[in-house]
């Protein structure tokens, strides 16, 4: 089990706030995304950029508070499985499907890995089962099926092969989240941890777009491209920190519920910037979702006051 932080009383507030922080800093991303379709940016040249640049300004703000990231074996390790299972493997499973499933479809098995994350914590014992976290998982995924339930049909009986490898995702993250609780570094801090995993995901992807599209600059499609991929920096730098603190502080089951905050704010993203209507069923999905959280968040803190551990 990862180490925590000295005894204290529980609390989960800050955990709380950075997974609402990540998952509507996240969830601005699909938007960003459409408009980089719009600039013609390859796809695997744009995440590359953007984590390039994530890992740089992670990396400076780690130095500029000394909180530079540990490089050794373990460190090491865990920035390549967070590299391989949080950002390449899910960007190169969706960018095969991205065509051939609906996006409705997509969105519900995003909406999966809370509960594949779970499932996993209870199967290698970093977490135990409780009702109130399945009650608060059962009612995040019950707030996304009534956001995508209308037109969450397949189009054709061969989608179903592709929709059986997109479920690659939820167990990849799942993976990312219980494994990246496990393996790092206690007293590791999150600007660190985060810059020095940005900068492996960097390296691997450098790779996976000079093989596809060789090196394609982010201006080489005009000011649009630069500046969605500056607007996608900002966004995986947040995610990202608040990812190595949560999971530090609430552990990565907890963190998962950041999928079903980064759909709604994805959907209220669009509505701001699109001008894209919102049913009341999304309205409703988002109170489902923050009853999911609460109790979550129950769950979890008396889980950690059970093992005497702080959040």
């Amino acid at each position: 089990m990862t180490d925590r932080l000295p005894i204290k009383t529980a609390s989960m507030l800050l955990p709380t706030v950075l997974l609402l922080v990540g998952g509507i800093a996240y969830g601005s991303m699909f938007s960003a995304n459409k408009f980089i379709v719009e600039a013609g940016l390859p796809i695997a040249s744009y995440a590359f950029w953007q984590t390039l640049f994530s890992s740089g300004v992670l990396l400076i703000g780690a130095a500029l508070t000394r909180d530079l990231p540990p490089v050794n074996f373990r460190a090491l390790r865990l920035y390549l499985l967070v590299a391989i299972t949080g950002m390449v493997g899910p960007l190169l499973v969706f960018s095969s499907v991205a065509d051939r499933v609906p996006a409705g479809i997509l969105t519900l098995i995003v909406a999966l890995i809370p509960t594949t994350t779970y499932v996993l914590s209870l199967i290698v014992g970093m977490d135990r089962f409780r009702w109130l976290n399945v009650a608060g998982v059962a009612l995040g995924f019950g707030g996304i099926i009534l956001i995508v339930l209308p037109s969450g049909s397949l189009p054709t009986p061969e989608a179903a092969i592709w929709v059986v490898f997109a479920l690659l995702v939820p167990l990849l993250a799942a993976f990312n989240n219980v494994y990246g609780e496990r393996l790092a570094p206690p007293k590791a801090g999150s600007l660190g941890m985060a810059g020095g995993m940005m900068g492996i995901a960097a390296v691997v992807l450098f790779v996976v777009m000079m093989a596809r599209d060789g090196l394609v600059l982010p201006t080489d499609v005009g000011n649009q491209g630069l500046y969605c991929v500056l607007w996608a920096t900002a966004a995986q730098s947040i995610t990202y920190a608040c990812f190595f603190e949560i999971i530090r502080r609430a552990g990565g089951a907890f963190f998962a519920l950041l999928n079903y905050v980064v759909v709604a704010a994805g959907l209220i993203w669009a509505s701001i910037l699109f001008g894209d209507q919102l049913s009341y069923w999304v309205w409703i999905a988002v109170v489902l979702l923050a009853i999911s959280l609460a109790l979550t968040n129950l769950g979890t803190a008396a889980a950690r006051r059970e093992r005497g551990q702080a959040i």
